[in-house]
């Protein structure tokens, strides 16, 4: 005669089996591997944190302005609605002569025109104006960035708990180092025009991305409801988010892949000093075919030796208006939009916002020109407040 058997136990095994599967599973640590240099994403919540300081959590906010620069003007006020503290260092002039001594004694050999030969200076003077200082860490801005309006109170905190989960300090002191220690990484990527995992030149996103690609990457997922939908995005930002599977409203924060632009890089001392000297010195040195100041910090991120990271979709973009580079190009080539520009284009003229910029500066409803009322005005209530006063973007909006 068989044993009774009662038909329900097996499944309950099975049901107990899995559920001590799952504790053990969550139980074990997220580390990072120094061996594949790997990280497993997470993703963090969105509970209420409190806002980020006056320089975003870094030793100093620095920008680089030319003499005369008109959009000086726009970033400063749109700094006082934000209660951004931004250091302008003064910048030279920069003369035919200092183009010279930056090129190689064969000026046909140089692959680096007038324009952006005196960008590469002027970041340099930056630099250097950050390690006189004295502080630990700085943001360099370009001065015809925009930013969302949430930018201090919300998307900044997100972005430091998220790089402080990448930290390998141990007891970190996150009111101290609300980005991680400055020996965690060399240049954050929170503003740049694209870090789309290669060359833009070979497609971006869907059917040229896949999965594994971040997933075979460093990162972190974090969710950010102040992100655009993906309808909004820059077409090949959600076109990349797509093709990684990246759940709506979330950012990545991952190690620099192929990171476009420096109009929104963080530096340590010890990262701005190898740029100086090493990665993107003031004389140029024809073999390495480097053509931008941008183009060497890539290389430097890419190839190494720097520690990278970008946050991505970014934090920081640079408006739709005049290139002062192109202008000082004019003579040297044909000016053309570069391709990330030219795919944004459109969208940036529909929504009269800044590429993955929520609620930003572009429009110009946000600038008060000297009228102080109107800037305590706009500061509490979209500066504090995170009020779109745009018209149809806020219920309780009226002209402003």
């Amino acid at each position: 005669m068989l044993a009774y058997r009662n038909p329900r136990l097996p499944a309950l095994y099975v049901a107990l089996a899995l559920a001590a599967a799952t504790i053990v599973y969550l139980c074990q640590p997220t580390t990072f591997s120094q061996a594949s240099d790997w990280f497993s994403s997470t993703t963090t919540s969105t509970n209420t944190i409190p806002p980020a300081n006056a320089t975003l959590g870094f030793g100093g906010l620095f920008v680089v302005s030319g003499p005369g620069s008109p959009r000086r003007r726009r970033i400063e006020e749109a700094a006082a609605i934000t209660e951004l503290e931004l250091r302008i260092p003064d910048q030279y002039q920069w003369t035919d002569e200092d183009v010279r001594n930056f090129r190689p004694a064969n000026e046909e050999e140089s692959h680096v025109l007038t324009g952006s030969v005196k960008a590469w200076l002027s970041h340099h003077l930056v630099l250097r104006e950050f390690l006189n200082s004295g502080v630990e860490t700085a943001l360099i801005f370009e001065d015809d960035i925009d930013w969302d309006i949430r930018l201090r109170t919300r998307q900044i905190p997100l972005a430091q708990r998220t790089m402080q989960k990448l930290s390998e300090t141990t007891n970190l002191d996150t009111q101290q180092y609300p980005w991680g220690a400055p020996t965690d990484w060399d240049l954050l990527y929170v503003g740049h025009c694209g870090d789309y995992f290669g060359d833009v030149k070979y497609g971006v996103g869907v059917g040229h991305h896949h999965p594994e690609q971040l997933r075979d990457t460093p990162h972190i997922l974090y969710e950010d409801n102040t992100m655009e939908y993906r309808t909004d995005l820059h077409p090949f930002t959600a076109s990349l988010m797509t093709a990684f599977r990246v759940p709506e409203q979330t950012r990545i924060v991952h190690r620099s892949k192929w990171p476009l632009c420096t109009f929104g890089y963080a530096i340590t001392r010890h990262a701005a000093e190898r740029i100086l000297n090493e990665i993107a010195p003031s004389h140029e040195d024809p073999s390495r075919n480097t053509i931008a100041y941008d183009a060497a910090i890539l290389g430097g991120c890419r190839d190494g030796p720097l520690k990278c990271y970008t946050v991505n979709p970014e934090l920081f973009h640079h408006m739709e208006g005049e290139s002062l580079i192109a202008d000082e190009e004019a003579r040297e080539r044909v000016i053309f939009r570069p391709p990330v520009d030219a795919a944004g284009l459109e969208q940036v003229k529909y929504r009269l916002e800044t590429s993955n910029i929520g609620c930003g500066f572009f429009s110009g409803e946000f600038y008060y020109d000297g009228d102080q009322q109107k800037m305590e005005y706009l500061r509490e209530e979209v500066g504090r407040r995170g009020r779109c006063l745009k018209n149809g973007r806020d219920p309780l909006s009226t002209e402003i």
